[in-house]
């Protein structure tokens, strides 16, 4: 509505300046002709009131924008886009419902801690069980919190993804042209500016006649018309047929990974108690992780099978790798009244950046191989399912090209001699100078096997992960 009337404002400057133009000139010619000045008269009139035509919208112009008032928060407002105000309201209820859960429901823990300590109670059997259902209560309470605000904040992080993603007319225009030589039509071109200004492009576009052209003529296509390398995006499809879809293309990373696995089951199992997972849980992130399961065997397997299960799960819903990891530790030790025990390790690459977030929650250390050192990244915190209170240790790396990350498990460290586990972990990985993750992860694990005469006291997983840059 503010915007209509200032176009009306506008408008009605421009007319004043016309009639008070033409009147000014009327009057000039008007007088001219009562002088009996012919010649000249209607000139000077015309020119007369085409000056003050003019200098009636110039001076009316300066003096609106000179007194027009400063947009205020308020004004701003009333312009959002009623459903992204409809989501902001979303938001600000999972946020005061978080609120809600975290305010404790009884007081009478405290109390009965304070007497504890002044050793003014001795509690019976009834009291221990109401402290400890209260405890357990309001450790719960808080996970819901936790939950609830990570939710909130998904919803407003996926309102300002779809706010921000606009129609490109001009690049819509040339691929149209581009693309039709390759019996292509284009339906609609969407383009999404991330905070760190990287590009996402959603094409909507099919095939004539009924064949098939490969994504990736359409990636060098768009990378010459947008003037920086595009690919495919993560789960992309391979070809567009007749059917009409939509391909997203992202900006190409600056480093790819090259991973490889060994593993050793602890001598009389059948299966490994160890899981890992690698995968690319969103653009441009790559996650390797780690779980080991307490004990060997199938039992530790399914705990640890259930850790990564779960973690890849709450990252693909957009979880973040804290919240995720907090959700998890809720998980295992409500689930069951027998204590389960498994470790997590977590080291996301930013495949842009080369930035490396290692998350460790229980796991042994991991080490970065750079050209002629090694780096390690260690942790003191305790396995998931233990406390509901968890402590995370976080670390941030940036990689290089050329660098590897060797993630091991407790069994690959325990092996070695306590004294010089980390020492000689180093050494080893030194000792063979390969480029190729898998023949360097096969090389450590038959290492470390021979300070046992080759046979496993304890299940062993080596990941190692290559960094390269394009």
């Amino acid at each position: 509505m503010k915007r209509e009337e200032k176009q009306k404002g506008k408008s009605y400057g421009w007319l004043y300046g016309v009639i008070a133009g033409t009147c000014v000139a009327a009057m000039q010619i008007s007088v001219g002709l009562l002088q009996v000045e012919n010649e000249f008269a209607v000139f000077l009139g015309a020119a007369q009131g085409l000056l003050v035509c003019s200098l009636t919208v110039i001076c009316g112009t300066l003096m609106e924008w000179l007194l027009e008032p400063i947009p205020s928060e308020e004004d701003e407002d009333v312009l959002i886009h009623p459903v992204r105000s409809k989501v902001h309201e979303y938001e600000e209820a999972f946020r005061s419902l978080a609120r809600s859960f975290s305010i404790p429901s009884n007081k009478k823990e405290p109390d009965i801690l304070a007497n504890m300590e002044a050793g003014e109670a001795v509690l019976d059997l009834p009291s221990k069980m109401d402290l400890l259902w209260n405890t357990r209560l309001e450790e719960n309470r808080a996970a819901v919190a936790v939950q609830l605000n990570e939710m909130a904040q998904i919803m407003a992080d996926a309102v300002e993804h779809v706010w921000d993603t606009r129609t490109d007319e001009s690049l819509e225009h040339h691929l149209k042209r581009k693309l039709k030589s390759m019996g292509l039509m284009v339906y609609s071109v969407l383009v999404y500016s991330q905070e760190e200004k990287r590009q996402e492009v959603y094409i909507t576009t099919k095939t004539k006649r009924h064949r098939c052209v490969s994504v990736k003529e359409i990636a060098v296509v768009l990378s010459k018309l947008m003037k920086k390398s595009m690919m495919p995006g993560k789960d992309s499809r391979a070809f567009i047929g007749s059917e009409r879809t939509t391909v997203l293309f992202v900006e190409r990373t600056n480093f790819q990974v090259l991973y490889g696995i060994e593993r050793a089951v602890k001598e009389e199992e059948q299966i490994s108690g160890d899981n890992f997972s690698l995968y690319q849980c969103r653009e441009g992130q790559f996650v390797a992780a780690l779980s080991d399961g307490m004990g060997s065997g199938l039992v530790a397997y399914r705990e640890s099978e259930l850790v990564i299960d779960l973690l890849e799960e709450f990252l693909e819903a957009g979880f973040s790798k804290e919240t995720a990891v907090r959700m998890i530790n809720s998980a295992l030790i409500v689930r069951s009244d027998v204590q389960v025990f498994s470790t997590i390790d977590i080291s996301c690459l930013d495949l842009y950046t080369g930035i490396c977030e290692f998350l460790k929650v229980g796991a042994s250390t991991t080490f970065i191989r750079r050209e002629n050192w090694v780096e390690t990244i260690s942790s003191t915190s305790l396995p998931a399912g233990v406390f509901h209170k968890l402590d995370l240790d976080c670390t941030s790396k940036k990689l290089y090209d050329g660098d590897m990350v060797i993630m091991v498990t407790d069994g690959v460290m325990d092996a070695l001699p306590t004294a010089h586990q980390e020492c000689l972990m180093k050494d080893i990985i030194m000792e063979h100078d390969t480029g190729n993750p898998n023949e360097l992860a096969a090389y450590i694990l038959d290492r470390v096997q021979q300070y046992h005469q080759g046979e496993p006291l304890d299940d062993m997983t080596v990941l190692v992960m290559g960094i390269v840059k394009y």
